[in-house]
């Protein structure tokens, strides 16, 4: 993965923590997956 600068580096890994930490409790795994498919969306439109 490429970052644009430092800050969207800490911005990412920070977004990567939250997202493995909903994993661990179940009923959040439809959000990780909707979140990280919003980002996704929202990196390409950068």
């Amino acid at each position: 993965m490429t970052y644009l600068n430092q800050f969207h580096k800490e911005a990412v890994e920070r977004k990567l923590r939250k997202i493995v930490e909903s994993m661990k409790s179940p009923m959040n795994s439809v959000d990780a997956a909707n979140y990280m498919k919003h980002n996704f969306e929202m990196a390409k439109n950068m």
